[in-house]
């Protein structure tokens, strides 16, 4: 149905205000996929996907689409729904059973059982256990805190005589070992209540394999981060904290690269290594040569704490150091010791510092918050070098107070950790968070942190958890939003004004002047020329579409498109539609025949590149004022100043045989 004066039903929207907009395109985009025009139906959800990045409902439609009409999208468009409302447990089920379709069972028996906890826990378990038993998971369990006590669900197949299951935990804490024999037919469990104050882990024992620690452990029962016992603080003696799972490789190259800096610091250093206890044989013997060597201090653990107790137990090894964080993913170089400590002791109310890093948040080079490929070794001693170069010779180029700071490196003063405690292991769960919820602890009591614009890190991230980050810097959100409420806005708005650009751009100048290989490979990653992927198919659509290739506010091509829009318009039947990527006015909306969609942003989660939206939305040809990125397998009209929207139009009306005269 066509309104008499417009845009095809529902023809509300191109006369709504931009706050109700995006309602009313889902509502069109449902009605679209229902009648089966899946194409009018994608480009509707893609508006509301990229205007609101944090909704979930339009990225499960957007999902919905492609799963019936692009399958092979299908898992990916999955996943970017699962990742703006991770703990939604009917996008948890398509985005694994999406995986099984697509071969990945691997990546469903990673991710699926860290749902588990909380699935079991509220009761919506069933669907969970399935799919992980196709993904080859029979064996499966959780446990979670419920006040003072553990609860649990075991899931086993039953005996081959059919008796139900039974199944051997291990509760294991700090000095204590408790063993159960308990059933594991998904029946909800319980275990006494605990000693509190202390972290418990839970593994199942089988015969002829290695136990293997229950989805939800370790369980810390403890108070919320105390400081710890006072003792002469030593400013100048440091401990480098590193704590250690998996990943022998990564771990080897971190510890032989800090090491190495030592002899070219002044600073006393003391490298505390935390084993977590590691799953991997060869890892924890070859930390074990180390130690013996004395080479490290090691702290093994002899129930995995997880992460944030881990790095508190070495937090706590020696009282009286400065302690700086290292992850176990990291590689540092030269006296970089010795220029995070002139930071943070370049004031007397610094409490931390954090350097450059390729992947460091808001730490991040060559761009804000994107990551980047790490740096080989080579290439790390030529940027660090630049970076305290640069350092040294500008004047202008000091130390940037940070909101927070990044925890993957970061030097914290000890008087600071006496008087506000240690990581807060308690109710941030696992990790990611706990530097940002210890940084506003201390930013509380008057302290700041600062960005050691002298120094860079290799950081290869995100080696632990994987696809598990985003659970969990979910989870840990939530807690950080109800201490610190003000903090998201802070931090957003930090990004968009970056107080840190002039230092990124002298860093970048002098690595340039070197015509520096990773900053080419990095920038060219971070700002790809165009779009790499084929324009696929169209979609089935309700009129014929002519894209405008990303747009500008203010630009000259905006009163060309709006004339052409208006033009359209005024067809009999509007039997064309303009797909307009990039800035939409209003006066483009009231026309009734434009499709409005932001560009995207390269870190969201769309499955789909703009030259393939073009492609699925059904566009014969392309208008551009600059055609960088655009899709090579269309037609190309350049709008310049020789673009005549009345004679375009008239081309495409005799192409597609529209009468003319016809026109209102």
């Amino acid at each position: 149905m066509n309104h008499p004066k417009g845009a095809f039903a529902p023809f509300f929207y191109p006369v709504c205000s931009p706050r109700t907009r995006g309602d009313a395109l889902l509502s069109s985009a449902a009605d679209a996929f229902e009648a089966g025009r899946h194409g009018d139906a994608l480009v509707a959800t893609e508006y509301v996907c990229r205007r609101f990045p944090s909704r979930s409902l339009p990225a499960m439609l957007r999902a919905r689409i492609l799963h019936t009409s692009r399958p092979e999208l299908a898992a990916e468009a999955w996943y970017g729904a699962w990742k703006r409302d991770p703990e939604h447990p009917a996008i948890q089920d398509q985005l694994l059973a999406a995986w099984l379709a697509s071969g990945a069972a691997a990546s469903v028996a990673e991710l699926g059982p860290c749902f588990l906890p909380a699935r079991c826990s509220a009761g919506t378990h069933a669907s969970l256990v399935a799919l992980l038993a196709r993904a080859g998971l029979t064996h499966v369990g959780a446990c979670w805190k419920q006040g003072a006590a553990i609860e649990m669900m075991l899931f086993f197949p039953s005996a081959a005589d059919g008796k139900p299951p039974m199944a051997r935990l291990r509760l294991t804490g700090v000095g204590a070992s408790h063993v159960y024999e308990v059933p594991a037919d998904g029946r909800r469990l319980r275990l006494p209540p605990v000693a509190l104050d202390t972290t418990w882990s839970l593994t199942v024992e089988r015969p002829g394999q290695a136990p293997a620690m229950l989805h939800g452990s370790p369980l810390v029962f403890a108070a919320a981060p105390q400081p710890p016992a006072p003792a002469a603080a030593d400013p100048g003696q440091v401990s480098i904290v590193i704590p250690v799972y998996r990943q022998r490789a990564l771990v080897q190259t971190c510890i032989e690269s800090v090491l190495a800096s030592l002899a070219h610091n002044r600073t006393p250093a003391e490298l505390v290594v935390v084993d977590d206890a590691s799953p991997e044989p060869d890892l924890s013997a070859w930390l074990d040569r180390q130690a013996a060597a004395g080479r490290i201090t090691l702290l093994r653990n002899p129930v995995n704490l997880g992460f944030i107790e881990a790095v508190n137990r070495g937090l706590r090894a020696h009282p009286g150091h400065d302690a700086l964080l290292l992850n176990a993913d990291t590689e540092v170089h030269g006296d970089w010791i010795d220029r995070l400590r002139a930071s943070l002791y370049s004031a007397p109310d610094i409490a931390s510092v954090t350097p450059w890093s390729n992947n460091g948040e808001i730490s991040s080079f060559p761009a804000i918050a994107r990551n980047a490929l790490a740096p080989t070794s080579a290439q790390l001693a030529a940027i660090d070098a630049a970076a305290a170069e640069v350092r040294r010779a500008d004047a202008g180029a000091a130390d940037i107070e940070l909101p927070t700071c990044c925890g993957f490196a970061m030097l914290m003063r000890r008087s600071v950790i006496a008087s506000i405690g240690v990581l807060d292991g308690v109710a941030l769960v696992r990790g990611y968070g706990e530097e940002v919820d210890w940084c506003l602890r201390a930013r509380a009591a008057g302290w700041r942190h600062l960005l050691a614009t002298g120094v860079f890190v290799a950081h290869t991230g995100t080696v632990s958890f994987r696809h598990e980050k985003t659970l969990r810097v979910r989870q840990n959100r939530h807690v950080l939003a109800e201490r610190y409420p003000t903090y998201r806005n802070e931090y957003a708005a930090f990004l968009a004004d970056d107080p840190l650009a002039a230092a990124r751009a002298g860093l970048k100048a002098a690595l340039a002047g070197e015509a520096n290989d990773w900053l080419q490979a990095a920038q060219g990653a971070l700002d790809p020329a165009a779009d790499d992927d084929a324009m696929p198919k169209a979609l089935p659509v309700a009129r014929a579409r002519v894209a405008v290739w990303r747009l500008r506010a203010g630009a000259a091509a905006c009163a060309q498109v709006l004339e052409l829009a208006r033009l359209a318009a005024a067809l009999p039947g509007q039997p064309l539609r303009l797909l307009v990527l990039g800035d939409v006015g209003e006066p483009l909306w009231r026309t009734g025949v434009v499709d409005g969609v932001p560009v995207a942003d390269p870190e969201d989660d769309a499955p789909f590149s703009d030259a393939a939206l073009v492609g699925m939305a059904g566009c014969s040809a392309l208008l551009a004022a600059d055609a960088t990125g655009a899709p090579l397998d269309l037609p190309l009209t350049h709008l310049d100043r020789d673009f005549c929207a009345r004679a375009w139009l008239d081309a495409w009306c005799a192409a597609h045989a529209i009468p003319l005269d016809d026109r209102q």
